[in-house]
C-alpha cells in the first residue's frame, strides 16, 4: 500500500518546485550579502557608487572652479567638526578623495558650517605624500602635525618604532578628537578615517538623522549615546550565535501554526480531507517546514531583514571606527577613555568605543543606508612585513570592511 494518494504526492511535488525555486532564487537574490550562504565576493565587494564618488572628488579637487570654496579656518562656530586621522598607506593614499567627496556636493552655507582638522600621524610629517601638498591647505581647515599639538614626541618616536599600532592608534584619536573639541565649539564631532568616500547627500542625511535622534531621546526612547555610527559593514549583522533561543522558538511557532492550521482546514474543507492526512501532515512539519526554515537562514539576514533607512539602535555587532560621530558633551569622557585604555589594555578604536558604551550604559546608534564606504586597499593596522593587492578590484574594504548596500545609492 502506498505511504501516499495521488493528491499527495502531486502536492509534495509541488512543494518540491517551490523550494527549489526558492533555491535558485536566493542564489541571485543574496549574492550580494555577507550574511548569506550565497553571498559571492565577487559580486558582493563590486564597487559601483563608490566608483562614480571618488571620480567626481577628485574631480571637485583638481577643477578650478572650485577655488572660491575656501576653509572657514578662522571661524569657532561651524556645528560640526570633522576629524581625520592620516598616515602614509602602505599601497595607495585616499585622504585627498576622502576630503573631497565630504567637501564637493555642499552649498557655501553648508560649508561654512563644517571644520576639516587633519592630523599628519607622522613624527617626521613629511613622510605622509599628502603633507605639503597644496590642496590640502586649499581644502582643510587645520592641517597639524604632533609638534603644533604638542604631543609627546618621545613616546611617540617609540610606539613608532615598535610598531605598536593599537596604542599609537588609540593616541592619534584622541589627539585628532581633542583638537576638534578645544579649537572649536562644534555641537558634533565626527571622526573619520583617511579611506573612506561620503554619500553625496551625507551632510543633509547626518542632519536629519540628528532631528530624529533628538526626537527619540525626548520620547525616553533611547539613553545616553555615545555616537552615531555613519558606517558599517553588513557582515556582523548576520544569524548571530547568541540569538538561537530566539530563532528556536521561532521555528517552534512556525512548526506548530503549520500544523495547527492543517489540521483546522482537514476539519473545515472537505475537499482538503484527503490530502491533510495526518502522515502527510507529519512529512510537511517535519520535513517541509524545517527546509524552508534552512533556506530563510540561508538567504541570509539582510536579505530577508534589511534595515530599513533611517536611524538604528546597533549597541551589538557595529563595525568599524571609519566612520564615528560624537556628541560635544562625551567628548571628555571618550578622550579620557582612549587615555586609559591605551595605558592599560590597548586595542582597536572601534573595540574600545564598545567597551565605553557597554561599561557606561551608552547607546550606539546608526544611519542606515551607510552615508561612507570604506576604500582602503589595505590596512597599516595589519602591522605586516610587506603588502600587495588583494580581491579583484582596486577599490574595496581592507578586511572585507566593506557596506554592500552603499554601492545601490545614487
Amino acid at each position: 500500500m502506498a505511504l501516499f494518494n495521488k493528491k499527495q504526492r502531486l502536492w509534495l511535488k509541488v512543494l518540491c518546485l517551490v523550494y527549489a525555486l526558492l533555491f535558485f532564487y536566493c542564489q541571485y537574490r543574496s549574492a550580494r550579502d555577507p550574511t548569506s550562504y550565497f553571498f559571492q565576493p565577487e559580486e558582493g565587494y563590486r564597487p559601483r557608487y563608490s566608483v562614480t564618488r571618488i571620480q567626481e572628488s577628485l574631480r571637485f579637487l583638481s577643477s578650478s572652479k572650485h577655488l572660491s570654496v575656501r576653509p572657514a579656518s578662522l571661524s569657532t562656530d561651524p556645528s560640526l567638526c570633522v576629524g581625520i586621522v592620516t598616515t602614509k598607506r602602505p599601497l595607495a593614499q585616499n585622504l585627498n578623495t576622502t576630503v573631497g567627496s565630504l567637501l564637493d556636493n555642499l552649498s557655501q552655507e553648508q560649508r561654512s558650517d563644517i571644520a576639516v582638522h587633519v592630523l599628519f600621524a607622522h613624527v617626521i610629517s613629511s613622510a605622509h605624500p599628502d603633507f605639503g601638498q597644496p590642496w590640502v591647505s586649499q581644502f582643510v581647515d587645520r592641517a597639524f602635525t604632533y609638534e603644533q599639538l604638542g604631543a609627546p614626541i618621545p613616546t611617540l618616536k617609540k610606539l613608532e618604532h615598535e610598531r605598536r599600532i593599537s596604542e599609537k592608534s588609540l593616541l592619534d584619536y584622541r589627539l585628532t578628537l581633542e583638537s576638534c573639541y578645544n579649537q572649536t565649539n562644534s555641537s558634533w564631532i565626527l571622526m573619520l578615517e583617511d579611506d573612506v568616500v561620503a554619500q553625496r547627500h551625507w551632510y543633509e542625511r547626518t542632519a536629519q538623522a540628528l532631528q530624529t535622534v533628538y526626537k527619540w531621546e525626548k520620547q525616553g526612547k533611547i539613553r545616553r549615546w555615545l555616537y552615531l555610527r555613519l558606517f558599517y559593514t553588513e557582515k556582523f549583522l548576520g544569524w548571530n550565535v547568541e540569538d538561537w533561543p530566539v530563532y528556536l522558538a521561532w521555528s517552534i511557532f512556525a512548526i506548530s501554526t503549520t500544523a495547527v492550521l492543517g489540521i483546522c482546514a482537514r476539519q473545515q474543507v472537505h475537499s482538503w480531507q484527503g490530502v491533510l492526512a495526518n502522515s502527510f501532515l507529519v512529512v510537511v512539519c517535519f520535513i517541509g517546514v524545517p527546509l524552508g526554515i534552512l533556506i530563510y537562514f540561508l538567504a541570509g539576514r539582510m536579505t530577508v531583514q534589511p534595515m530599513r533607512p533611517g536611524v538604528h539602535l546597533m549597541n551589538r555587532h557595529g563595525c568599524c571606527s571609519q566612520a564615528l560621530l560624537f556628541p560635544r558633551e562625551l567628548v571628555p569622557l571618550v578622550s579620557s577613555y582612549l587615555d586609559w585604555k591605551r595605558c592599560a589594555s590597548p586595542g582597536p578604536v572601534d573595540s574600545v568605543m564598545e567597551m565605553l558604551g557597554d561599561q557606561g550604559g551608552l547607546d550606539r546608534l546608526a544611519i542606515s543606508p551607510s552615508l561612507m564606504q570604506h576604500v582602503g586597499a589595505a590596512s597599516y593596522k595589519e602591522n605586516r612585513p610587506s603588502y600587495q593587492w588583494e580581491g579583484m578590484y582596486s577599490v574595496h574594504g581592507a578586511h572585507g570592511v566593506w557596506n554592500v548596500e552603499f554601492e545601490g545609492q545614487s
